[in-house]
């Protein structure tokens, strides 16, 4: 599953237009729903065809995919798509579309599914974590979202108000995650196993787990080089939304209720003079140079050129700021074997 900005309504534009519909007079409604549904059913293929494999997910991965193992398992890219606006709510969905499509076609008896996500589509893991983990968040996370008239939405209320707690589901599925920012808390008794591959490259020998800090400001040519590693899985932490007018009321209640254990900042001498309180937060939480997830295995990867370029010219390993790299058809098979090797290896994610 692809991450930010790479679905079929990335700005959230159809969702706006239908929403302009509802209360639109029957011949502009009917305009404003055809065009909606024409960017629905148009935009996705635009963007696949303009950054192909460049932090996108494409029928030519999944067919190398499936080339590399064999017939069996089968690989899937999820259709239909997410929306991939960058909000809670975005994420929200795209967890409870892939826990009713889990719910339509589970995985066999003694099989798993393995779920693997680019970007924020890793975010989406976070909360279907919560969600098969069951408990009280459940009940908080629907009550945020309000009542939705989707079937998705009410078949996943429906199932989770009344399944076991884990939901069986919990210990058939798997997550990984490449280039995932660390956004929302995992619950690994909601999976059988969680694994993230992250683009790093150590800068401080005390600590070689931890990300160049975005603040203060430093080269821009070290961000445009990808010197330390992903430089977008850094940026794209808390404060980094995108709200549009449709979901900012239900984005509000889910920042509640996400990022209820993140505590406000304390005033710092480098960020005193910033006025903007959000962007004032913003510095503060880039200083920590976060990279490691919380829950799950952390895989840290140091990738070495392989003569292999994107438009224009671009190493594929630095392209989209060091983004890029781990949705590269080329660097597929090292993905498939290192995510093997650690499926064998590790216990399960609620051991």
């Amino acid at each position: 599953m692809h991450g930010t900005f790479l679905g079929d309504d990335p700005f959230g534009i159809s969702a706006t237009l239908q929403a302009l519909a509802q209360d639109s007079p029957a011949p502009a409604a009917a305009a404003l729903k055809g065009t909606a549904e024409l960017l629905l059913r148009t935009t996705r293929p635009i963007l696949s065809r303009s950054v192909r494999d460049l932090g996108n997910y494409t029928a030519d991965f999944r067919d190398t995919f499936q080339s590399l193992v064999g017939d069996d398992p089968q690989v899937e890219l999820l259709q239909p798509t997410w929306s991939s606006e960058n909000h809670h709510f975005a994420r929200a969905d795209l967890a409870v579309r892939l826990l009713h499509r889990l719910l339509l076609q589970p995985p066999a008896p003694g099989r798993r599914t393995l779920l693997w996500g680019h970007s924020h589509a890793g975010n989406a893991f976070a909360l279907l974590s919560n969600l098969l983990a069951g408990g009280p968040a459940v009940q908080q996370f629907f009550n945020a979202v309000g009542p939705r008239k989707e079937t998705h939405w009410q078949a996943v209320r429906t199932e989770l108000a009344h399944a076991p707690q884990p939901h069986p589901l919990a210990a058939t599925v798997a997550a990984v995650t490449f280039g995932t920012p660390v956004r929302y808390g995992w619950d690994p008794s909601g999976l059988n196993a969680i694994l993230h591959v992250s683009f790093h490259r150590p800068f401080d020998p005390a600590r070689p787990e931890v990300a160049r800090p975005l603040f203060p400001p430093w080269s821009p040519l070290d961000v445009a080089t990808a010197r330390w590693g992903d430089w977008v899985q850094t940026f794209a932490i808390a404060d980094t939304d995108l709200n549009t007018g449709k979901s900012a009321e239900i984005n509000q209640r889910l920042n509640t209720l996400l990022e209820s254990e993140l505590d406000e900042p304390a005033p710092e001498p480098e960020t005193r003079l910033i006025l903007s309180r959000r962007l004032r937060r913003l510095c503060s939480r880039w200083k920590h140079g976060t990279r490691c997830h919380t829950d799950g295995q952390n895989m840290l990867v140091d990738y070495q050129p392989s003569g292999q370029f994107t438009f224009p010219a671009i190493p594929i390993e630095l392209a989209a700021l060091g983004h890029g790299v781990a949705t590269a058809v080329h660097w597929l098979p090292a993905h498939l074997q290192l995510i093997i090797t650690a499926l064998r290896s590790s216990p399960p994610a609620g051991q």
